[in-house]
């Protein structure tokens, strides 16, 4: 595990870059993760841009200082969501993404969607 004020600083640095290319128009605000915002940037530009790969144990770091990333995207959209589905005389399952989802209304479309293609029923459960 990697030292959490080392994490911090990665994260933050490559936070302050996502700002900026969100200022710049480059990348849309509404952005809430990783796999998002790797539609409109290279996301290893900015781990280089902090010198990322010269420090050692470098892809923990990258792992680590990612969901610290991860985590803040999600956070600004009231995320993570998770989406429960509730299969006709079976126990609940979760469905969806792992990491949940960074809006309410994004998780519920998911939940809908499930509900539509095997019926039952969804219910909605935010991550604290």
């Amino acid at each position: 595990m990697a030292e959490i004020s080392e994490v911090r600083r990665i994260a933050d640095a490559v936070l302050a870059m996502i700002r900026e290319d969100q200022a710049s128009g480059q990348v849309p605000r509404g952005v809430s993760s990783l796999d998002e915002l790797d539609a409109y940037v290279d996301i290893g530009d900015y781990y280089r841009r902090v010198h990322l790969a010269c420090e050692p144990d470098s892809a923990q770091l990258q792992a680590e200082a990612g969901a610290e990333i991860e985590r803040h995207l999600r956070s600004g959209h009231g995320g993570p969501w998770h989406v429960f589905w509730k299969p006709p005389r079976t126990a609940v399952v979760d469905v969806g993404r792992r990491s949940g989802y960074a809006s309410q209304e994004e998780a519920a479309a998911v939940g809908r969607e499930h509900v539509h293609l095997h019926g039952g029923g969804f219910h909605l459960h935010r991550a604290d």
